[in-house]
């Protein structure tokens, strides 16, 4: 019973804490200048409240206290605009809820940060994208994490982190793929697989994902011969090894055995 009541008071909190939220949206985007203490109107570029001195745009990141205009922290460059709103809930009730700490609430904090940054430190880019990049996979946001790197393989063809940004490619490919796969669009997913492959010629997964879609669309001959790639850059595997028997693909001896 006491599980229950405190289950049913973290509802209650939460639903209160999600419907001050939406009260205070008016206040914190559109009259940013309004001091949230006592509604003093101050000049747009103010930090402190003329009246009570309340800091009117303060970063919950840094500590930093920015003029009331300011859309990212001057020290850190964190996005200001969800912070309004937070800010106006008490601190304790933001550290118990966890609000703004989630996982996926860090990450698109900082993804909208890089964004800021791609604008005012254009020279930056090679660092910022890859960092998108990075914060993609850590979402599992395939399909723009595989466009991330895309965009950083055109633009950085000389990078010294090529081959790994190449590496994270294909399995993004790889992953988004799969979720072709999975709504019957058999086309778009082996368009998937085989620019995956071109990136990273050692994805086991991506080649074998590829023999599978081509054996099931009845591609016989390209099934066997996407097989046999994975197994050269997986030898040994089992899964492998059943499925070119099945195909009465010949295989070399060293290909049956892992590699030392």
């Amino acid at each position: 019973m006491i599980t229950i009541a405190r289950f049913k008071v973290s509802g209650l909190k939460l639903l209160f804490v999600v419907l001050l939220m939406l009260a205070t949206v008016p206040q914190a985007f559109a009259q940013r200048n309004v001091c949230k203490e006592c509604q003093a109107v101050n000049q747009p570029d103010a930090v402190r409240c003329k009246d009570c001195l309340t800091p009117l745009n303060k970063c919950l990141d840094c500590g930093t206290e920015n003029p009331a205009d300011r859309d990212y922290c001057s020290k850190c460059n964190a996005p200001l605009a969800e912070m309004r709103v937070l800010g106006t809930i008490n601190e304790q009730t933001r550290d118990e809820l966890r609000l703004g700490q989630s996982d996926r609430a860090v990450i698109d904090k900082e993804l909208m940060k890089i964004a800021y940054l791609l604008e005012k430190k254009p020279k930056q880019s090679e660092k910022l994208i890859y960092q998108r990049s990075k914060l993609l996979n850590r979402m599992e946001f395939h399909s723009r994490e595989a466009e991330s790197w895309r965009e950083f393989l055109q633009k950085f063809p000389a990078s010294k982190k090529k081959s790994s940004a190449k590496i994270f490619l294909a399995e993004a490919l790889r992953k988004w793929a799969y979720l072709f796969y999975q709504q019957k669009d058999m086309e778009s997913a082996i368009t998937m697989l085989l620019e995956a492959v071109e990136a990273n010629p050692m994805n086991a997964e991506a080649w074998g994902w590829a023999g599978r879609i081509y054996n099931e669309t009845g591609k016989k001959q390209e099934a066997g011969q996407a097989y046999l790639k994975a197994l050269e850059a997986r030898p040994g595997d089992q899964s492998f090894l059943h499925f070119l028997r099945q195909l009465r693909v010949d295989i070399p001896d060293h290909l049956r055995r892992p590699a030392k």
